[in-house]
Formats: structure tokens, C-alpha cells, sequence
């Protein structure tokens, strides 16, 4: 319950960019501007260290204080439903040896169940579930902030995470940190 309230609000706020339009017309839009950056956790960081798995932003993604910054290149979402999609350009790779796995595109769903899409290859994966619940928004003016999304493994990257560098520290579920999603509603014509 606590985490599709969180999802509501979520939605609620992106949607008030530009409330009086959004009514007349069928989506809110996001500029391509700003960008989601995820922090991760200490447990996380330690486990992938322990492994000898490298992380590293793919451009134009960047490393910082912060985390990993991914630049958003759009978003669309349902004025009346709120539901929609938050795209990224960039991405990670994961390395260790002659082993990479590159993560690329990231596409953030905002429905019944978040979550996070990657390009793999040729293939599109949902890598991340994305818990609302402890979300914290806040806007000013075009501007948005949602911080504190919790983003765990789901099972499809955990097992094949665990097949690319022959172990079974994934596991579905396992917490790789916190999303802050800062973004700006497109101008309207």
C-alpha cells in the first residue's frame, strides 16, 4: 500500500509542471534536461569490490560525489493516469577480466510496478525494481526533484549477472542504492 501511495504522489507531482494544460492535453513531457543519478549503497560498493567487478558510467553518463549521473533525454507520462516513461542516455559498464557487461539507455517505468529498463546487447532487460515508498518530491517552478527511490536487483539481471562472472553473490532483491530523479517539465508552445 505504502508503495503505490508513493507511486501517486510520485506521479502527482510530475504531472503538475504544467497542471492547467495537462488537463486539455493527454501527456506531461519532460525536456531533455537533467538527470537521474543513482548513489550506491555501501553494501553494494563493498560487494562488487570484494568480487573485483569494476564499475564505470558510459558517455555521456559521469561519475561523481554523488554517484552515477544519467542524463534524461525525454519523458512522456499520462495526464490522467500519471504512467509514462523517463528515458536516459548513457549507461555502465560492469568489468572484471575480459569480462564487461554494458548496460545502456536506461528507460525509468512509472506504472503499477517500477522499474528500470536497460539495452543489453540487443536486447531491452528490466534491471532495477524501484521502490517509491520513501520518495521525497519536490518542485519549483518547471523544476523537479524526486529523491530516495530504492532500487534493488530484479531476478533477470541478478542471474544473468551472476552467469556473466561465474557466481552467485546476485541475488533479486539485493539493494545497489538510492535514485534521485531531478528533471524539468518541457515548455509549452
Amino acid at each position: 500500500m505504502l508503495r503505490r501511495l508513493g507511486l501517486a504522489a510520485l506521479v502527482a507531482v510530475l504531472a503538475l509542471a504544467p497542471a492547467a494544460s495537462a488537463a486539455k492535453k493527454k501527456t506531461v513531457k519532460l525536456a531533455p534536461k537533467g538527470a537521474t543519478t543513482l548513489a550506491l549503497s555501501d553494501g553494494a560498493a563493498s560487494a562488487l569490490q570484494s568480487l573485483g567487478i569494476a564499475a564505470a558510467p558510459l558517455k555521456p553518463a559521469r561519475a561523481g560525489d554523488a554517484g552515477l549521473r544519467f542524463p534524461i533525454t525525454a519523458g512522456k507520462l499520462n495526464a490522467k493516469t500519471y504512467a509514462g516513461q523517463i528515458k536516459h542516455a548513457g549507461g555502465i559498464s560492469l568489468t572484471r577480466g575480459d569480462t564487461r557487461v554494458e548496460l545502456r539507455n536506461f528507460i525509468i517505468n512509472v506504472d503499477s510496478a517500477p522499474d528500470l529498463t536497460a539495452r543489453v546487447g540487443s536486447s531491452r532487460v528490466s534491471i532495477l525494481d524501484l521502490d517509491l515508498s520513501d520518495a521525497k518530491i519536490s518542485k519549483s517552478g518547471r523544476k523537479l526533484t524526486i529523491a530516495g527511490v530504492k532500487a534493488t536487483l530484479t531476478k533477470t539481471a541478478a542471474d544473468a549477472l551472476n552467469a556473466a562472472f561465474g557466481t552467485d553473490a546476485f541475488a533479486e532483491g539485493l539493494e545497489l542504492g538510492t535514485a534521485t530523479v531531478s528533471g524539468r517539465a518541457a515548455k509549452r508552445h
